[in-house]
């Protein structure tokens, strides 16, 4: 079983212009809504990848209704947490005349203390062994700790922890550990407060968590070049598929759920990495807020696999 816990969801509103011009009235498109958040669109990838997943996330207001409407349009199962305030929205919009894409995103509101602990409260009532994946930002005011307590009630309940956010948002969770974490170079340097610019300061850096922390497994998106997966004691390097730049929106949730969804099928995990790039790499060639095609996915999947002979580079 996979669940997905968003605690800071947002409807994701994509539409074009042919020029952005100040003070302007910039005549657009109509707009795509999707929508949107780290784990939920974890979630919407492993569906479209022929699996199954329960999105946990939390739901308010009208934004709400029409969030759960798209969700059950995709057939992606939910198990929202009833919130007070309403679900915030992110706007992209294409520039048609230079192709640069322009992306507004916005804070979401406060939750009360009790909106918190339901959502944790959906950690308790998972199944032994099932992986729980939190993604995403958190919303203004949340416990810094937030997802370290996750990870706690994760470990408690026999869950596989894997964690995708912002550096701030880890605090505490390398106390906890964790099943996988995957941070990019720039978070990495926020959790440990060291420099990451370069592979040899990664490594480093990959291996001590591993050693002085219960945490199994970190997976270092590199971006264009790939990713870095750190395991005990060693330390690989996985190119990504070359594909056209389109829009980067949901390419780190393409990857994570890429990679989950392998792991759940019984694949290891050097395998798994394969898979997530591939994922990653079919929602870049993807227009504005639109997520991966699975066609797109095996194509450049087996590209890999001939390139790297299914496995990574030790570094």
């Amino acid at each position: 079983m996979i669940i997905t816990l968003t605690a800071n969801p947002a409807l994701d509103i994509y539409s074009k212009t042919e020029k952005f011009e100040p003070n302007e009235k910039l005549r657009c498109e109509k707009p795509l809504i999707d929508p949107g958040g780290g784990g939920v669109n974890v979630s919407r990838v492993i569906k479209r990848l022929g699996g199954e997943s329960t999105a946990v996330y939390t739901k308010g207001g009208h934004t709400g209704k029409l969030f759960s409407d798209l969700l059950k349009k995709e057939g992606v199962k939910e198990d929202p947490v009833p919130v007070k305030a309403d679900l915030r929205q992110n706007f992209a919009i294409t520039e048609t005349s230079t192709g640069n894409l322009y992306r507004f995103g916005f804070p979401g509101v406060e939750l009360d203390e009790s909106e918190y602990e339901s959502l944790l409260e959906r950690v308790d009532q998972c199944k032994r062994g099932s992986f729980l994946v939190a993604s995403g930002s958190l919303p203004p005011g949340a416990p810094r700790n937030f997802y370290a307590l996750a990870a706690a009630r994760a470990n408690k309940c026999g869950l596989k922890f894997v964690l995708d956010t912002s550096g701030k948002s880890y605090k505490g969770v390398l106390e906890q550990g964790a099943y996988l974490l995957k941070p990019n170079k720039s978070e990495l340097k926020d959790i440990t407060g060291e420099s990451a610019e370069n592979i040899d300061q990664q490594k480093t850096i990959m291996l001590n968590i591993l050693r002085d922390y219960p945490v199994e497994n970190i997976v270092l998106s590199l971006g264009g070049e790939g990713a870095l997966l750190a395991t005990k004691g060693e330390v690989k390097h996985f190119p990504a598929p070359q594909v056209e730049h389109i829009s980067s929106i949901g390419a780190g949730d393409s990857m994570v759920a890429g990679i989950v969804y392998s792991l759940f099928t019984g694949q290891p995990i050097e395998k798994a990495i394969l898979y997530g790039l591939a994922c990653g790499s079919a929602t870049i060639k993807s227009p504005g807020t639109e997520l991966l095609q699975k066609k797109d996915v095996e194509l450049l999947h087996e590209q890999l696999l001939i390139e790297t002979k299914g496995e990574g580079k030790k570094v």
